[in-house]
């Protein structure tokens, strides 16, 4: 069962990325399906590793395309990529340091982290990318 399923509320617009989202979402249900089905240790630490550097890209590939068509946000949206990057290595800190096990804690993160950065920030960007006609 996944920690949560794509659908239209999480288009943005914006195909690559949204095919990065996707992506994103992905793996955090494997992650979310793998706790679920009692895995833990390396199984755990690896998809979360994952996740850290599948987001790592994502963000960088994000904030290229909001420096090409402009974006009036983009430091502030670069910093809160900045930030939850931080709390990510936080709670990836805290799963290796359990073990590989992870907490509700961060699955609730995972959640809130896609579903609202998505549709709360990064519906601003690609606004704009279509007010601007890219």
């Amino acid at each position: 069962m996944p920690i949560m399923n794509w659908d239209k509320s999480l288009d943005i617009g914006v195909k690559a990325m949204n095919d990065e989202h996707h992506g994103l979402l992905d793996i955090m249900n494997q992650i979310y399906d793998a706790h679920a089905a009692g895995k833990q240790g390396a199984t755990i630490n690896a998809l979360v590793a994952k996740l850290g550097e599948a987001c790592t890209e994502h963000f960088a590939h994000e904030e290229a395309y909001m420096q090409r068509i402009g974006y009036p946000g983009f430091t502030n949206h670069k910093a809160l990529h900045t930030s939850l990057l931080t709390r990510y290595g936080d709670f990836a800190a805290r799963i290796r340091a359990a073990g590989g096990i992870a907490s509700d804690d961060f699955f609730q993160f995972l959640k809130f982290w896609l579903s609202s950065h998505i549709k709360g920030i990064d519906t601003k960007y690609a606004a704009h990318a279509t007010s601007v006609g890219r």
